[in-house]
């Protein structure tokens, strides 16, 4: 079974009562986790794609560079013989993006706010890992709002893309946290790699790129739809 096919309503949260104790902060991806932006990255690649009159990546292969760096995912996606154009893609990528409100728009996904505001009334700290770039995360936050509830923040041009273990690590060390002190909680599969790679609690939601079947290979400690099913496990 492929990544993005299967059920994406699975629940599986008997483990949480295990490890709650030991959480003191939830740190989330963005794109697909927080923000239902991924129709808007695979048309913004397919515009990217045309305009230099590309062959256009099977929407299968664009979900699955989204959490990388832009510059790395979408070089990945080149043919071979076009790599050398990794870094002008890239910048088309970002003017199509800058230009067309529409691709810009930071849609939140229900129980979003209400999650946050649980969270920081429980005293959790609250931390972001995102393949974006730091401006990408910081506009992002400033216009959804969700900045006065983030903590700390680590992005892709900080840090080596997900799954390696850095991007968390920082977190932990900004939030002055231990890694197994966080619950990570992210919409693809590096997302649950970097939290296994370092040492954290795994969270998958089934918004985004991977399908609830699709998590199941790499055993994610819990499994929920979408972030508004943490409400009640943290009430």
């Amino acid at each position: 079974m492929h990544f993005t096919e299967g059920k994406r309503d699975l629940v599986d949260t008997e483990q949480f009562q295990l490890f709650k104790h030991e959480i003191k902060a939830v740190v989330f991806d963005i794109d697909g986790t927080l923000t239902d932006t991924i129709g808007q990255i695979i048309e913004c690649t397919r515009l990217t794609f045309s305009h230099y009159s590309l062959p256009i990546p099977p929407v299968t292969d664009i979900k699955s560079i989204i959490g990388k760096k832009l510059l790395e995912g979408l070089t990945s996606l080149l043919p071979q013989d076009k790599k050398v154009l990794g870094e002008d893609v890239t910048a088309t990528y970002r003017s199509y993006y800058a230009a067309d409100e529409k691709l810009r728009q930071n849609i939140l996904f229900n129980g979003v706010y209400e999650l946050f505001t649980l969270l920081k009334d429980k005293n959790y700290k609250i931390g972001i890992a995102s393949g974006k770039s730091t401006a990408g995360v910081n506009r992002t936050l400033k216009e959804t709002k969700l900045d006065v509830f983030v903590d700390a923040i680590c992005s892709g041009d900080e840090v080596p893309s997900k799954p390696d273990k850095a991007m968390m690590l920082k977190v932990a060390e900004r939030l002055s946290l231990k890694p197994q002190e966080l619950l990570g909680v992210g919409d693809a599969g590096m997302d649950i790699e970097m939290y296994h790679n370092a040492k954290s609690h795994s969270c998958a939601v089934e918004s985004g790129v991977w399908s609830g079947d699709g998590f199941k290979v790499l055993k994610p400690e819990i499994t929920v739809p979408d972030v508004s099913h943490l409400i009640k496990l943290f009430s």
